[in-house]
């Protein structure tokens, strides 16, 4: 049963793929942005010590920034979902409540929720760089800062004994990733603030220590 729910919410997550491109997309993309920030402040309220869940959402500001940026190009308002909402897009809500409850059963538990949501948010972002050739150096910016975090993640998930197999991305290019090796790997200034991760600079895949915090938690709109 517990697979089942898995897979249902994965592809509420992903559905949307399989439709024709336009603003609906845009507006996806955008939302996922708060979502992964949201996601991560509350993990990392809850699990101060893993430092991806302190620093990461600094940048997915900066995503959400850059794809409002993107939809303003684009003649396309800012989602306002409806009271008691945090998204507009079908199916959000839901991914949203149980990647957090998933996330918050144990430390391990949330470096994994933090590698399946970079996972699924590198898919769609390779995605949108075809369907949408006209943003494509902000989304090839996002997707690089998301293969960082994706890294982040995954070395604090092995360094707790946990595991993770990849649910969007093919298998080769999820190792490639991890290697360094997949896409881009730099941020460009999409990334923004204080990193990627533990000590994930712009540019950078290295181990450090960045101590940033995420700043406005509850904030869900601009």
């Amino acid at each position: 049963m517990k697979t089942a729910v898995l897979l249902t919410l994965g592809l509420l997550f992903l559905a949307p793929l399989a439709r024709a491109t336009g603003p609906t997309t845009l507006i996806r993309l955008y939302e996922e942005e708060i979502l992964a920030h949201d996601l991560y402040v509350a993990l990392g309220e809850k699990f101060p010590d893993v430092m991806p869940l302190q620093n990461i959402p600094h940048s997915e500001l900066r995503h959400r920034e850059a794809l409002a940026a993107v939809l303003k190009a684009d003649g396309i308002e800012v989602p306002k979902p409806q009271e008691g909402h945090r998204f507009v897009t079908a199916g959000l809500d839901e991914t949203f409540a149980q990647w957090l409850a998933d996330g918050q059963k144990s430390v391990a538990d949330a470096c994994r929720a933090g590698v399946r949501l970079e996972d699924h948010d590198i898919a769609e972002l390779r995605q949108a760089q075809t369907d949408f050739p006209a943003h494509k150096e902000v989304l090839a910016q996002l997707e690089a800062a998301s293969n960082n975090h994706l890294r982040a993640f995954h070395r604090n998930l092995t360094a707790r004994g946990g595991a993770y197999t990849p649910e969007a991305l093919p298998a080769a290019d999820f190792k490639a990733i991890l290697a360094g090796t997949g896409g881009t790997n730099g941020c460009g200034a999409a990334c923004g603030l204080t990193g990627c991760g533990p000590g994930v600079t712009p540019g950078g895949k290295g181990l450090g220590t960045g101590n940033g915090k995420a700043t406005n938690k509850g904030q869900k709109r601009d």
